[in-house]
């Protein structure tokens, strides 16, 4: 059986826009993409697997506490973040 390799995106987009209302009183000050497990944050997780599979850009969508979450992003370089403002305004 021959089996074929698909080509990897070179683009992922997070949603890590929601309230986190499951995870309270975690949540309450703090977005659940920014609550740590195994002493890292899940968005760090998850960005880092995407840039460990070769994902050159990620788009991250920012709702609820949405400047912890871009506070925290400006210190990544890896893979290219880009900032989708769902605040409205």
């Amino acid at each position: 059986m021959k089996v074929t390799r698909l080509n990897t995106p070179d683009t992922a987009m997070i949603l890590a826009a929601g309230l986190g209302t499951r995870m309270r009183p975690i949540t309450d000050n703090m977005p659940k993409p920014l609550v740590r497990v195994f002493g890292k944050t899940l968005l760090d997780h998850n960005l880092d697997r995407l840039a460990a599979a070769g994902v050159s850009r990620t788009v991250v969508n920012v709702h609820y506490l949405a400047s912890q979450v871009e506070e925290h992003l400006s210190g990544r370089e890896t893979p290219a973040i880009t900032i989708s403002d769902e605040r409205g305004g």
